[in-house]
């Protein structure tokens, strides 16, 4: 009921040997008193998601549009839990704005996703234990078993030349950043925006992105997550998810950041991220977002990228 724009950001925790992981360290960066999980992989038994999560909110001031309320979550790089989680915080917490944070290379471009896949790589996520499994005859597991065909590839949805161009300005005022013997300039080297579907960006980055994406698309429907490939009788064996709040037109995004990213950086990343959510907010009074399309991409369709 504060009147302000509200923003949900997400970033995640560690993830096999990224002990740290740089999206969840920008996002905490940008949010006043947020911490961000160090935390272990156990030397035996299952590796609890709980201490791995965490959730902040703060108010911070943008340049152009002022007073904001932020959401910020890390979540664990867990199959379909992140989605999850991010999903039932947009329940509650009403946002203007979505924007989903992962890793991709040690230095390179940041990378605005324009769309997301229906399509889960059979890997074993963060826990060492989910893994997505294909149907007879397929490579790779739907996200969304219930989506159509038409709905294999979704674009996300975004005023793509202005938060480009925050981004780049942003990075361009930082470059000189010094950490672990690098500029920022040398690890976070322009913007580029990122073509879809990508064979290899089909794993947890691509999955919190569909799922909360096609969510936001589809209000009032049910999700059914989390879903146990071999069903055992006494046991919860999926999570039914669904946004009853109406946020079709809400942006929401996926940014790709490298891992290299540290010390002050991590501070100078979320003064890029800050740019791009200021950027967008005020966008909303202007010609709004769009959705994104391949005809843009930057990283190409067919590379072999994250």
């Amino acid at each position: 009921g504060t009147g302000r724009p509200r923003v949900l950001l997400t970033g995640f925790g560690r993830f096999l040997d990224n002990g740290v992981n740089v999206s969840g360290q920008v996002v905490s960066a940008l949010v006043p008193g947020m911490r961000y999980p160090v935390t272990q992989r156990p030397a035996a038994g299952p590796d609890d998601p709980a201490p791995q999560t965490v959730v902040a909110q703060a108010t911070v001031t943008l340049p152009t549009v002022g007073p904001v309320d932020l959401c910020a979550m890390v979540v664990p790089v867990y199959w379909d839990l992140a989605a999850i989680l991010a999903l039932k915080e947009a329940q509650r917490f009403a946002p203007d704005l979505v924007v989903m944070n992962g890793i991709a290379g040690p230095a390179q471009d940041l990378w605005i996703e324009l769309g997301s896949v229906n399509r889960a790589m059979t890997l074993r996520d963060g826990s060492d234990l989910l893994v997505p499994r294909a149907p007879s005859g397929m490579t790779w597991a739907p996200l969304v078993p219930s989506a159509t065909a038409a709905e294999r590839a979704r674009g996300l949805l975004l005023s793509w030349d202005a938060v480009r161009a925050a981004a780049q300005g942003a990075i361009e005022e930082s470059a000189g950043v010094e950490a672990g013997g690098r500029s920022l300039g040398e690890v976070l080297t322009g913007v580029k925006l990122g073509g879809f579907p990508r064979d290899s960006n089909t794993y947890l980055c691509n999955n919190i992105s569909y799922v909360v994406n096609y969510a936001m698309d589809h209000p009032g429907r049910t999700l059914t997550l989390l879903q146990a490939s071999t069903a055992r009788r006494g046991v919860p064996n999926r999570v039914p998810v669904r946004l009853d709040r109406d946020l079709r037109l809400t942006p929401r995004v996926f940014v790709h950041w490298p891992s290299l990213l540290t010390g002050s950086q991590l501070d100078a990343g979320a003064g890029v991220l800050r740019a791009m959510l200021d950027a967008q907010l005020a966008d909303l009074r202007g010609k709004g977002p769009t959705r994104g399309d391949n005809a843009r991409a930057e990283v190409l369709a067919s590379g072999d990228t994250f």
